[in-house]
């Protein structure tokens, strides 16, 4: 297992700020995630990352949905099941970093063909915020380039 030296710019947890999608006509779409995305992404000093995000304004479950591991969470309708799983994103796994790019090894997800994958992002480092870029992937038949942009939560 690596261990990443304390100099490791991404190291710490990291707040998101906003979600841009970029279009192959230039065209960009600040709200990919609607207008107040929040998550968080940590970097671990021993090579582990996990992020987690999703859309602001999520309409809680009618029904007994305390647990998604009991069998109560049956009484919830399936639309809005699928609502919760579409409006959600998280991953956690392994990273490594090259030059300006870290990959993430992705070992659990909340979209299980996502496991397995290394996924890579471009970083660009402005003071307390680091923006971390997709290559371009269809979304909705449209290749897109996604912008994450995160701001480093400072210890209490």
């Amino acid at each position: 297992m690596p261990i990443f030296s304390q100099n490791n710019p991404l190291l710490g947890t990291w707040k998101l700020i906003s979600i841009t999608a970029i279009f192959p006509d230039g065209k960009v779409d600040s709200e990919a995630f609607g207008s107040n995305p929040i998550g968080y992404i940590t970097y671990t000093i021993e090579g582990k990352m996990m992020v987690l995000f999703s859309k602001s304004d999520r309409a809680p479950l009618s029904g007994n949905s305390a647990s998604p591991l009991t069998a109560a969470i049956h009484s919830v309708p399936i639309e809005e099941r699928a609502e919760a799983f579409s409006t959600f994103n998280s991953y956690a796994g392994s990273y490594t970093i090259d030059d300006n790019k870290v990959i993430h090894h992705v070992e659990i997800a909340s979209i299980p063909n996502r496991v397995g994958k290394a996924l890579t992002r471009t970083f660009t480092l402005n003071q307390n915020r680091v923006t971390l870029k997709t290559p371009p992937s269809k979304s909705d038949n449209i290749p897109k380039i996604f912008e994450l942009t995160w701001e480093r939560v400072e210890s209490a």
